[in-house]
């Protein structure tokens, strides 16, 4: 899971979809954020060949996947799309699941899948809490996670500490920001 990061060409995603609209980010809080280390980020970026090299290793390599995505937003669906293609360049075989805005919560929450393409807007502190914590709405496919929650809440009291939750985040596999 932690390779699936190496495979995602955000740059293009953002030049070819999002018309330069947006900022591709591999760690996850705006690249403007004065806690954004660009250092860190690197360690993460779209680096072709090592998500092959690591199915390969781990004899996955045609693997299938399942990818989630709303069928209402047809930008985020063409996104999907790319991705798909980028990570069956990598030696995954995805298949989109499409489904309705209505429908979309339900499978969500109800783990159906195994990736998801989702769209969240964190607030200006960069806080990600609410993905680790219990019974909340972006706490899905088990993200819930004690010790990561408590992260959050030290990087809310201590923004020294954002390196370290970005670093468990990305090599957790936790997100895979876009």
């Amino acid at each position: 899971r932690a390779a699936l990061t190496h495979a995602i060409d955000r740059d293009t995603l953002v030049s070819d979809y999002y018309r330069d609209f947006a900022r591709s980010a591999t760690l996850p809080a705006s690249p403007r954020f004065p806690y954004y280390n660009q250092t860190l980020a690197a360690r993460y970026g779209y680096e072709p060949g090592v998500m092959r090299k690591a199915l390969e290793e781990a004899g996955m390599v045609g693997w299938p996947v399942t990818m989630l995505v709303n069928s209402d937003d047809s930008l985020r669906l063409r996104v999907a799309r790319a991705i798909q293609q980028m990570l069956e360049d990598e030696g995954l075989v995805v298949e989109l699941m499409t489904v309705t805005e209505e429908n979309y919560m339900y499978y969500r929450n109800n783990e159906e899948y195994d990736l998801h393409l989702g769209q969240t807007r964190l607030s200006p502190n960069m806080d990600l809490s609410y993905f680790f914590a219990v019974d909340t709405s972006l706490s899905c496919g088990g993200l819930d996670d004690l010790a990561c929650y408590t992260l959050c809440q030290q990087v809310l009291e201590n923004h020294g500490n954002y390196y370290s939750l970005h670093k468990t985040v990305m090599d957790n596999a936790y997100l895979c920001p876009i």
